[in-house]
């Protein structure tokens, strides 16, 4: 090869050569020096905005109070310490408090909110994930992710929306191909003592675009073992049809296939209007009234039944493999023996939610949204099947649910009374509902309502017993929160199938 010398080039071509490759070479590490700059300041003032506190939920596992309404007398508050505190980036008010000092020294009750000096340490609001804009932090690699289909803000949403859509494509495949003739034959020739129906079990539906109640039947019937099917005999089922839109009133699959399923006890048409909404004659009902109008009639059938407990449940909810089974052994029997509750429908519950609201996109820290809980958090918190644990050398998945005092003020997904609770709800739910100025899961739930009008609070079982997988919401469809979800709430916890373990081979 010739030099561009002897190539006949001008004498200084090379030297050129050179320095422009120096220049490039130099812009590109400026920019990238920017680049990494601007991360690691965005990641030290995330990191400023919640590293002052956390919480521990302690007691039930579920995370801290979730930021609502405060702390609970029961919650545990942990402050994480070190030998110096960087500076604020943040206007984070806590932060900065925590930033004065080592949090190590600090005394809880001295803290106060920007917005009022509070001198309860029960009226303490936090700043959680919630209140961080999380559109200006560093995102997870290769989030969000944008599809045809659907906008995945973070690796866990996309997980479990991926865990949705499989429970309901199973579902719709249950019910397509299983044959219910057997299941008929076993149930009228079944006429065993040791089992009899304790709980009515009422599921509120209508004619949705999406089945999502063929998932919950499929919970319904699914056991691991087949002398366990037995077990479906201790609830008596009731579909409870909400349906008053006109367009949809004509619900086909509801009569011809979900009423004659055989262990469906009776199917009923709750469109009517509770008789406190008898004067209303010139409108229809707003949301709040026929809310309330509907609880109210799902509580009346269970009290007609005669039947010691009362089980309301949405149908966007599922349920895991052997529900009646864990419903009696790990709810209804631990509860009877404290005396809690009673077989003749007495007690002291008020309202008992299966489901605990643990991921929401509201109001509490592990959202799915987040990339900081989808990092950090979603990996430890998210139920693995046996399959997956063993091959990351963790112990069987352990079956272990936690009953639990918690303050949260929404929500019906699965609702659990006695007898005496659902006949005192039904007398409050028509004292509060003319003229209504919440809905009914309101007065139902929040602490300053029902729970205090029959003396007990309100309590959850986490992690849940029954999850809600009600993503797409008809009713919110305007409501466009997180790509085309706006109802990505649920327990990521929650197991529903943890599939064999060795234990099984000894049985």
């Amino acid at each position: 090869l010739q030099s561009p010398m002897k190539r006949g080039a001008p004498p200084d071509t090379y030297g050129r050569m050179s320095r422009l490759r120096l220049v490039m070479w130099l812009a590109f590490a400026v920019l990238e020096s920017t680049c990494v700059h601007y991360y690691y300041r965005s990641y030290v003032e995330h990191s400023n905005a919640i590293s002052g506190i956390f919480y521990d939920g302690g007691d039930d596992g579920n995370g801290g109070n979730n930021g609502i309404g405060g702390l609970s007398p029961g919650d545990g508050v942990k402050f994480k310490s070190s030998s110096s505190s960087p500076p604020m980036r943040t206007s984070n008010p806590y932060a900065e408090v925590f930033g004065a000092k080592d949090p190590a020294d600090m005394n809880i009750n001295i803290i106060r909110t920007k917005n009022g000096d509070q001198e309860d340490i029960h009226k303490f609001k936090p700043v959680l994930d919630a209140d961080i804009n999380y559109e200006g932090i560093v995102p997870e690699r290769g989030y969000p992710k944008n599809t045809h289909y659907v906008d995945y803000a973070t690796s866990a949403a996309e997980a479990e929306i991926e865990k949705h859509d499989r429970l309901l494509i199973q579902g719709m495949y249950f019910m397509k191909t299983t044959n219910f003739d057997g299941l008929k034959k076993e149930l009228d020739q079944n006429t065993s003592a040791d089992v009899k129906a304790k709980v009515c079990l009422n599921i509120y539906l209508c004619n949705r675009r999406i089945p999502y109640i063929n998932t919950l039947i499929m919970g319904l019937l699914s056991f691991s073992k087949p002398k366990e099917q037995k077990y479906i005999q201790n609830a008596e089922i009731h579909l409870l049809n909400t349906e008053k839109r006109e367009p949809r009133l004509h619900f086909k699959y509801l009569r011809e296939t979900l009423s004659k399923l055989p262990f469906v006890h009776t199917t009923h048409n709750i469109t009517y209007k509770d008789e406190i909404y008898d004067n209303i004659k010139d409108r229809p009902l707003i949301f709040r009234e026929s809310f309330i109008s509907d609880e109210i009639s799902g509580l009346k059938i269970c009290i007609e039944s005669g039947l010691p407990y009362c089980v309301m449940m949405e149908e966007d909810a599922a349920v895991p493999v052997d529900f009646m089974k864990l419903l009696q052994e790990q709810v209804i029997d631990p509860l009877e023996r404290r005396d809690m509750i009673r077989e003749d429908g007495t007690g002291g519950i008020s309202v008992l939610s299966l489901y605990s609201y643990y991921n929401l996109v509201h109001f509490s820290y592990p959202k799915l949204h987040s990339p900081h809980y989808s990092r950090n958090k979603y990996g430890e918190d998210a139920a693995k099947v046996n399959a997956a644990r063993i091959s990351q050398g963790l112990p069987p998945h352990k079956i272990q649910f936690n009953i639990r005092d918690k303050y949260y003020k929404y929500g019906t997904v699965a609702m659990m009374y006695t007898r005496e609770s659902a006949i005192r709800l039904v007398e409050y739910l028509q004292k509060v509902g003319v003229d209504p100025i919440h809905n009914a899961d309101e007065f139902m739930n929040a602490d300053e309502y029902f729970p205090t009008e029959f003396g007990i609070d309100r309590k959850h079982v986490a992690p849940s017993l029954v999850n809600h997988i009600g993503y797409y919401s008809e009713r919110m469809a305007d409501v466009r929160s997180r790509g085309m979800f706006s109802q990505l709430n649920t327990d990521v916890r929650f197991m529903y199938d943890p599939g064999w373990d060795l234990m099984d081979w000894f049985e």
